[in-house]
């Protein structure tokens, strides 16, 4: 069974700008301007491409606004071009993101998300994974993995596929003993 990663975007592909006011994510351009991590989505980039772990985009959108959700596509197809349509899942900003994942399996999911609040609500505490962006982390809520925006692409990748397909070795191991 192919694992599946579900991947956060503001604050986990995009970097999050602080805005004055919550009118400034309503003005056209706010989400097409995000400026990408790099390290993280030349890291997606890479597995979306491979043929180990199944990868979506798991994104909040503001369900009034009349930009955000075609900014966030936009975004997509200049930045993680090597995920399609089909595996870019949106819904609006407050929900629990496990409500937009299709036929959830808690064998094979996982989330990548820099908010914690949105890793406790992964009903897998132990497939949910923190990215540590520079601006979160520093109160120590989340005790569960991590990984670092400030690590390189390829470090991050080989700790993440780890997390991810470790998981099945152990299965295998506890099956044989």
């Amino acid at each position: 069974m192919k694992k599946r990663l579900f991947v956060d975007m503001d604050g986990t592909l995009a970097e999050f700008r602080p805005t004055k006011n919550l009118e400034e994510l309503y003005e056209p351009g706010y989400f097409i301007q995000l400026r990408p991590i790099a390290n993280v989505v030349d890291m997606i980039n890479r597995l979306a491409a491979g043929k180990d772990i199944e990868v979506f985009i798991l994104s909040a959108y503001l369900e009034d606004s009349k930009t955000a959700l075609v900014e966030k596509n936009m975004w997509i197809d200049e930045y993680v071009g090597e995920i399609g349509e089909g595996h870019r899942l949106f819904l609006p900003c407050g929900m629990p993101k496990i409500l937009a994942v299709p036929n959830y399996t808690p064998d094979k999911d996982y989330l990548l998300d820099d908010y914690t609040k949105n890793l406790l609500e992964w009903p897998m505490e132990d497939k949910a994974i923190k990215l540590l962006n520079g601006i979160n982390g520093k109160g120590g809520n989340w005790k569960g993995f991590r990984i670092s925006c400030d690590q390189s692409s390829e470090i991050m990748e080989k700790l993440l596929k780890e997390k991810i397909l470790q998981s099945d070795l152990l299965r295998k191991e506890r099956t044989i003993k």
